[in-house]
């Protein structure tokens, strides 16, 4: 069989920028040392620019140190936000002197002192709220994981049962029990491909309709010599709006492997799915093609004709020379 080779990408792809915050306000290991010596560089730089700019305007100020305080107090912990904000008090203590310690100087000094301490103070109560929260997000993911991996399970668990019912009757009832665990295992797959994204679970179509079609194939086993492609856009879908296409895209997969191709005949099915002005799904083969002129009306297609009612599509039937091509536009919400 030929396929597109799997290349997995991260299943949280849009928690990155969460999780580099992450590691770097919450999950370095740093010494104590190290932290305080950043935390003196970072006010050294913030230093510099206050006195550069009271150089070019000739006026003291004090508002450039403030955000190294945050800063540090952020990234690092209380004791450097603290060291910071002494640090601070000092360089604002030497570009405002002015060769006398009057009560001027000594009361914006002191004002500026309770700033710079009060920064370092709620920059902790940030961190805090700031680890609290990304601890719940993690805690949520976790939990979100392992109900889709249990709910995969059961249904995995339910399917085998199903085909281990299907051995014990006759042709036509162990066909259709092996269709209905193999509606099942899409339903499974959805679950194996679920990602975290922007508050919501969604599907990354292309690792998904790759490992359903490979899946169909595996549980049909055509006896030709029968190759398969998937080509499919960057496209991520909420998990119902997938499943319905998934199932779809099972039941035209299933109908090319029994029909297009008898009497071992070789040929090929290529399934896409192209993102536009809404979704495009086309499943064609080089097989014999439709009978007749009507379209198929077996429960396959009955239930692809729900499905499409589900996601406000229309479905079409194409006649190639040689094979079929069957196309859903649809417009579904994307994520």
């Amino acid at each position: 069989m030929l396929h597109v080779p799997k290349e997995r990408g991260s299943a949280a792809g849009s928690l990155i920028p969460m999780n580099r915050l992450s590691l770097l306000v919450l999950q370095h290991r740093l010494p104590w040392f190290v932290r305080h010596l950043i935390s003196a560089c970072i006010m050294l730089v913030c230093a510099v620019l206050q006195m550069g700019l009271q150089i070019q305007t000739g006026a003291p100020g004090y508002f450039l140190l403030l955000p190294g305080v945050f800063l540090s107090g952020l990234i690092f912990d209380r004791g450097s936000g603290i060291l910071a904000a002494v640090i601070a008090v000092g360089v604002g203590a030497y570009i405002s002197y002015a060769g006398g310690y009057g009560v001027n100087y000594l009361a914006t000094n002191a004002l500026f002192a309770i700033t710079a301490a009060g920064t370092a103070v709620v920059a902790e109560f940030q961190r805090v709220e700031l680890k609290r929260v990304m601890q719940a997000d993690k805690t949520k993911t976790v939990l979100l994981q392992e109900m889709a991996h249990r709910t995969k399970n059961n249904l995995a668990i339910l399917g085998s049962m199903i085909r281990l019912e299907a051995r014990n009757g006759g042709p036509e009832v162990a066909a259709a029990l092996e269709a209905t665990a193999r509606r099942l295992q899409v339903m499974a797959e959805v679950y194996s491909h679920l990602s975290p994204r922007q508050d919501s679970r969604v599907v990354d179509m292309r690792y998904f309709l790759t490992d359903l079609v490979e899946k169909v194939f595996q549980s049909l086993a055509p006896s030709g010599p029968i190759a398969f492609k998937v080509v499919c856009d960057d496209i991520a879908l909420s998990h119902h709006q997938a499943l319905a296409i998934g199932m779809i895209a099972n039941e035209l997969v299933t109908n090319c492997l029994k029909y297009a191709f008898p009497d071992n005949r070789a040929g090929h099915v290529v399934v896409a799915l192209a993102n536009g002005k809404g979704v495009e799904l086309s499943v064609s083969d080089n097989g014999v093609g439709l009978p007749s002129a009507g379209t198929p009306e077996g429960l396959g297609s009955r239930i692809i004709s729900l499905l499409i009612q589900q996601l406000e599509g229309e479905i079409s039937y194409q006649r190639l020379d040689p094979g079929l091509r069957v196309v859903l536009r649809a417009h579904p919400r994307q994520s």
